[in-house]
């Protein structure tokens, strides 16, 4: 059983910008909802900077699975999936 918890202790999940997750920007009213959605969870997001040709600024990022749930995609348990056994 411990061997478990720290596989999965040392197994991150993936942390993404919704521009990373959805393939384009999201805009300012979906950046407020997907922020608003994390807040009532107590979801705390990432932050990056990121410097582009339209935009420079601060960007937030989401556990994958949170978006996932959001956005309504079919989730699968990644940490327990890529258990070693």
């Amino acid at each position: 059983m411990k061997k478990i918890q720290q596989v999965m202790e040392n197994r991150k999940e993936e942390m993404l910008s919704l521009y990373e997750y959805l393939g384009k920007a999201a805009g300012p009213e979906l950046g407020l909802a997907v922020w608003n959605a994390a807040k009532a969870q107590k979801i705390r997001p990432d932050e990056r900077e990121v410097s582009t040709k339209k935009y420079s600024g601060k960007i937030l990022m989401y556990p994958e699975s949170f978006l996932d749930t959001y956005f309504g995609k079919k989730t699968t348990n990644k940490v327990i999936d890529d258990l070693p056994f």
